[in-house]
């Protein structure tokens, strides 16, 4: 009986091991790379961070995150799988790890994006000091060997070092055409970056892209997005077709007075004619039963929608997209008093998609 089962023991694992070495691994920067705003001389931070001096630690580690970028490809292999090298990361109360640290697959079915997978490692460390999260990640398995064309969305909150997309031995993977339009580089807040999102394809701007077949360059800053002269000077040196700008969800009004014109003008001294659009923050549920909260947000608000009539007025090409309820009133989709998710960030990007668009087809971006 002892023989039996340790034959039987044998062949699971030579099985496991098959199974394992059955999976090819390709650079993912052999393939498509989508998201990014600029080169830089790792591929998966958003930004060559030390080219600006100015910028503090907590700026410079955000700009690291690899929110908003993603991978492209074509394969017809029944799984699909990740391998990363993993720096810095994080996530916080009200924030999925699978978003965090994690990645978000889709496959385009007749032009639609179907979400597909959403997957992270276990981190911490393990007996021998390497990182758990480091450890290949099957995404999906048990797919038809059809050709499918894939996006897999990077982690939120987490800097990668390298990364490869694996598929199945006997499978081809190759890179395809960027299936998105135009540059446009959208720069904001938590709200932007991806706070509380379920997965790293459910922020508002993913959402936005894959709805209208506009390419979104995500320059999120949790927490740090107040108008920093720096963060338009970066804007600026891009080859973006326009500019989206969360500009108001972190910043006091105080803040907002003084640095708004200077932001502006250090884009349009490089893009003097191409459009600049900001959006209201959106309705923080926080406010619901907490004065001082109702208070600040409300002053805010008030605020920008008077200082925002001036500002389009003395600017051209600048343009401010006020609608209100963006996440809706039912008041259901706060993971946290202030941050959506993912179906309030569904919502805001159904909110925003129709004026902004309208405003960018003023341009013959559409």
């Amino acid at each position: 009986m002892k023989r039996v089962f340790f034959s039987f023991l044998s062949a699971l694992m030579l099985f496991a091991v098959q199974q394992a070495d059955a999976v090819k691994y390709v650079d993912a920067q052999s393939l498509t790379f989508l998201g990014k705003m600029c080169e830089t001389t790792n591929p998966y931070h958003r930004v060559e961070v030390d080219d600006y001096p100015s910028l503090n630690n907590t700026e410079k580690t955000l700009l690291r995150d690899a929110s908003g970028l993603a991978v492209v490809f074509e394969t017809n292999s029944s799984s699909v799988w990740v391998k990363a090298q993993v720096g810095v990361h994080r996530t916080s109360t009200g924030m999925p790890r699978a978003a965090a640290e994690g990645f978000n697959m889709y496959i385009d079915v007749d032009g639609e994006w179907i979400w597909a997978a959403s997957r992270a490692n276990s981190s911490g460390k393990n007996a021998d000091g390497t990182e758990k999260m480091d450890a290949p990640l099957q995404l999906i398995g048990n797919m038809d060997k059809s050709m499918k064309r894939c996006i897999v969305y990077l982690p939120l909150f987490t800097e990668l070092k390298h990364l490869e997309i694996g598929v199945d031995d006997s499978a081809d993977i190759r890179a395809v055409d960027n299936p998105f339009r135009h540059k446009i580089v959208i720069f904001g807040s938590s709200f932007t970056h991806g706070s509380c999102a379920s997965a790293a394809g459910m922020t508002y701007p993913a959402f936005l892209s894959r709805q209208t077949g506009l390419y979104l360059c995500s320059l999120g800053m949790s927490g740090n997005s107040k108008l920093q002269k720096t963060m338009a000077e970066i804007m600026a040196k891009s080859d973006a077709d326009a500019f989206i700008c969360d500009a108001f969800s972190n910043p006091t009004t105080e803040i907002i007075g003084e640095r708004i014109r200077p932001f502006i003008e250090t884009i349009q001294a490089k893009h003097p004619n191409k459009p600049i659009i900001f959006l209201e923050t959106i309705y923080r549920e926080s406010r619901n039963f907490d004065q001082n909260s109702k208070k600040f947000e409300s002053e805010r608000v008030d605020y920008v929608r008077n200082l925002m009539k001036s500002i389009v007025e003395e600017y051209d090409n600048v343009y401010y997209v006020d609608v209100t309820n963006q996440t809706g009133t039912d008041h259901l989709t706060s993971a946290d008093g202030i941050h959506p998710y993912s179906w309030g960030y569904k919502r805001w990007a159904d909110a925003i998609q129709k004026p902004i668009t309208k405003i960018l087809k003023k341009y013959g971006i559409k």
